[in-house]
């Protein structure tokens, strides 16, 4: 697809029969002839072979030699018809409007009026203001905004380097892990992306480079967009000072390698301050040497200080995995990098990891704390995603498993049918339940304190003599009474942290304000929470949104603030805006404090809700407890 100029340079080349020279078409185009060089260049290469081409002569210019008249003029209209329908689109939702105003805004050199931009989407006046004000909310996320001029119309207000990452997050967002460039056709073509790929490619092979998929095509698409400013000579800014402290590194040296590669194949000229920010761009990857981090902490300083603050605030050891070590140190400079320089990163994965390894993120969330505190640095959630997947590895490598749950075994019929019940439970159950003793029920009564999860016994106990779940079953065990130890074996470890008394179904709550206000004053009123509870959650909740997909939100705070581990359930009837996604159920995670209890088997059921539609819709479809609670042992 031909970019606006593209066809503009082609309309012409075809209305004139004679040679063009440069000077002629740098001044029809209103722009430079190195411009012109590099467009004749990419069109030759647009062109189907076997309908035209364009002739270079030496000294006199260029020529346009149509080979097949009638397939080239169907050609030709029909790349105009499709610059009409882009830039005269008829889009429907206030989405695709939004994305459409974009891209007209984005490449627009100059202010543009209401009127052109209401009629270049088919709609009325108000319906663009009112769409105006998403995208203004857009740029202002990144540093951007938009200005208003009277009579003249608006435009885009900020800097360059705003823009060039403007443009990389906004339409990488919109892209999945297999369609890594989504940059509209408008803006980059896929011939342009497609040579800058193969540009980046043999440099980083020349160069020996060890870097991922997702950090090339981060790289491919940051110098795409700079090689589509630099044509419209957009040009980025550098402090002085900044300036001379990138020329310093190694990295420029690279840099300039690859700008040369750029210039030789694409034709374009890229003035100092634009290889100073291709440096920053190969500093932010995993290739870098002396930087400007040298007055901080080293990187395996940082990366231990990390695992320390996990293990102290989850008891989740990893200090000795000198694999995780040795990622997180590498991967450490260039996100330090990436930061000091206000560069966004992709992470294509980053919803899956949060689903699916919410143990290993909530892990990378508490590292973060610690990069924040060590070096006064707060990482980008998908900086975050990167760490949790370091993490998830190491997790992984430990081999860590759900321990078996700590089984109380009471039986009032003598020794000789509590070890036959004992033996029975052990051959059905050798790879989930240790019985820890088999006693009597006035041992029960006399000692308190058992380390114990579970209470099997064989006559009835009031929960008033142990706050330990107990499950009844006959000494001689039925079909139902296996059942029953299966289902709560399945889910049963994980239900003693939901009582009926926080479980909250079909609530008419209509904002996330309201949830988390709702849960917490209850929580407050029984004395289970302190005062800064609330504002604990949601300081975890601007680190990273804890609303993992499936309708879905899972907010708790960073540390462990609570004397006993609870799970508070609350189901909405119709779904709730999270963080730009909906929800309906939420779970806000009470985790008791100091606690030595290893919680990967809690992790681990959570994701079994998270990750599975049909088990969260079960859940929201619940009215009673009862309901809840048969879903959730059915999961």
């Amino acid at each position: 697809m031909l970019q606006p100029r593209l066809l503009e340079l082609l309309t012409f080349l075809s209305s004139e029969s004679r040679t063009l020279t440069a000077d002629e078409l740098a001044r029809k185009l209103a722009v430079s002839e190195r411009t012109v060089r590099s467009d004749i260049k990419l069109l030759q290469q647009e062109l189907p072979a076997d309908y035209a081409k364009i002739e270079s002569l030496r000294g006199k210019g260029y020529q346009l030699i149509v080979i097949e008249e009638k397939l080239f003029q169907q050609y030709l209209q029909e790349t105009i018809r499709v610059k009409q329908e882009r830039l005269y689109t008829r889009v429907e939702t206030p989405a695709e409007r939004v994305n459409h105003l974009m891209q007209l805004l984005l490449l627009a050199d100059s202010f543009i009026k209401m009127e052109d931009l209401a009629q270049a989407c088919f709609v009325s006046f108000p319906t663009v203001q009112n769409d105006l004000k998403q995208v203004r909310s857009l740029l202002q996320q990144s540093g951007l905004d938009l200005q208003k001029k009277p009579k003249y119309g608006i435009r885009i207000a900020g800097t360059e380097t705003e823009k060039r990452y403007f443009l990389s997050a906004f339409f990488s967002k919109q892209a999945g892990w297999h369609k890594p460039y989504s940059l509209p056709d408008a803006i980059v073509s896929e011939a342009e992306i497609r040579y800058v790929h193969d540009i980046v490619h043999k440099f980083v092979t020349e160069n020996n480079l060890m870097l991922s998929d997702v950090a090339v095509q981060n790289l491919v698409t940051h110098i795409a967009i700079a090689c589509r400013r630099i044509k419209d000579e957009q040009y980025v800014e550098l402090a002085p000072d900044a300036m001379q402290d990138i020329i310093q590194q190694p990295a420029f040296r690279e840099a300039a390698q690859l700008t040369a590669m750029l210039e030789a194949e694409l034709h374009l000229f890229f003035p100092q301050v634009e290889v100073a920010y291709m440096t920053i761009h190969l500093m932010g990857t995993d290739y870098v040497s002396k930087s400007k981090l040298d007055g901080h902490i080293g990187m395996p300083d940082l990366a231990s200080a990390i695992v320390a603050r996990i293990y102290d605030k989850t008891g989740l050891d990893l200090r000795s995995d000198q694999e995780l070590l040795h990622g997180l140190s590498l991967h450490l400079k260039p996100a330090v990098h990436r930061h000091l320089y206000a560069m966004n990163v992709r992470n294509p994965l980053l919803e899956d990891i949060k689903r699916h390894y919410p143990l290993a993120f909530e892990a990378a969330v508490i590292g973060a704390c610690a990069v924040e505190k060590e070096i006064s640095i707060q990482l980008a959630e998908e900086e975050i995603g990167y760490l949790a997947l370091h993490i998830g590895a190491a997790i992984e490598r430990s081999g860590k498993t759900v321990r078996k749950i700590r089984c109380l075994l009471v039986c009032a019929s003598g020794a000789g049918s509590a070890q036959l019940l004992r033996y029975k439970l052990q051959s059905l159950f050798p790879d989930k339940l240790d019985i820890i003793d088999t006693i009597e029920y006035y041992r029960l009564l006399r000692e308190k304190e058992w380390d114990a999860d579970l209470i099997i016994s064989t006559i009835p106990i009031e929960s008033t003599v142990t706050p330990l779940p107990v499950i009844l079953v006959p000494v001689i065990l039925d079909k139902e009474a296996i059942s029953k130890l299966e289902a709560y074996l399945h889910f049963g470890q994980q239900i003693r942290y939901i009582k009926p008394a926080y479980v909250f179904l079909q609530q008419d709550l209509r904002s996330q304000e309201e949830v988390l206000a709702y849960l917490t004053e209850v929580l407050q009123s029984d004395g289970k929470v302190g005062e800064d509870f609330l504002t604990a959650v949601y300081e975890r909740e601007s680190m990273a949104p804890t609303s993992f997909g499936n309708f879905v939100a899972v907010p708790h705070p960073i540390e462990a603030r609570v004397e006993e581990t609870l799970w508070v359930i609350c189901t909405l009837k119709q779904p709730i805006d999270w963080a730009g996604k909906q929800v309906r159920f939420v779970c806000l995670l009470c985790i008791e404090k100091e606690s030595d209890e290893d919680f990967t088997g809690m992790y681990q059921q959570l994701v079994r809700i998270i990750e599975e539609p049909e088990h969260v819709q079960k859940l929201l479809k619940a009215e009673s407890y009862e309901d809840f609670h048969k879903a959730l042992v059915s999961i």
